[in-house]
C-alpha cells in the first residue's frame, strides 16, 4: 500500500511538472488593447473571457473600434495554457497554403517577424488578419479596406510587452 501511494505521487508531480501554465486573466489581456489607434476610438466596452479545464486554459480580449462610418474589431487569444489550440489554429501559416476566388484572397502573411493568416473579402472590401505573437498569442483584427491598413494597425500595437 505504502508503494502504491508513492508511486501514486511520484505520477502526480511528474504530469504536474508538464502541465501548462496559465493564460493570464481576460482582464489584464485587455490592458493590452489600446484606447485609441491610428484615429479609431473605443466604441463599447472591452469584452473578453477565461476558460480553464483539467489544466488547460486560454482567454480572449476583445475592443470594438470606431472612426466616423468605419470599424475595425481587435482580438487577442492567449492559448498559453492551451498549446494543442494555438499549434492548431497556426499550423497552416507554415504551409505556404493560399486561396483565391472570385470572393476572397487567403494567404500566409509576415509581418515584423510574426507570421499570420490574411483573408480579404472581395465584395465587402473587409479584411481578417491572424498573426501568431510568441508563439503562444493570435492575435486577430478584422477592418473595412484592403490588408494593407490592417497589417498598419497591427504593426502599431505594443505586443512585445505581452508576457511570454
Amino acid at each position: 500500500m505504502k508503494n502504491l501511494l508513492l508511486l501514486t505521487l511520484f505520477n502526480l508531480c511528474i504530469v504536474t511538472g508538464f502541465a501548462q501554465d496559465k493564460a493570464i486573466h481576460y482582464s489584464e489581456l485587455q490592458k493590452y488593447l489600446p484606447s485609441e489607434l491610428m484615429g479609431y476610438s473605443h466604441s463599447s466596452d472591452p469584452d473578453g473571457s477565461s476558460f480553464e479545464m483539467n489544466g488547460m486554459s486560454y482567454s480572449t480580449a476583445i475592443q470594438k473600434y470606431g472612426k466616423g462610418d468605419s470599424e475595425m474589431d481587435i482580438t487577442i487569444i492567449d492559448y498559453h495554457g492551451a498549446l494543442t489550440m494555438y499549434s492548431a489554429a497556426s499550423m497552416a501559416w507554415s504551409t505556404g497554403m493560399s486561396f483565391e476566388d472570385a470572393d476572397q484572397k487567403a494567404e500566409g502573411t509576415e509581418i515584423d517577424g510574426f507570421k499570420g493568416w490574411q483573408v480579404y473579402d472581395k465584395k465587402d472590401k473587409t479584411t481578417q488578419l491572424m498573426i501568431g505573437v510568441k508563439d503562444r498569442y493570435l492575435v486577430t483584427i478584422e477592418t473595412q479596406g484592403d490588408p494593407q491598413f490592417a497589417r498598419s494597425v497591427f504593426s502599431k500595437l505594443s505586443l512585445g510587452k505581452l508576457p511570454e
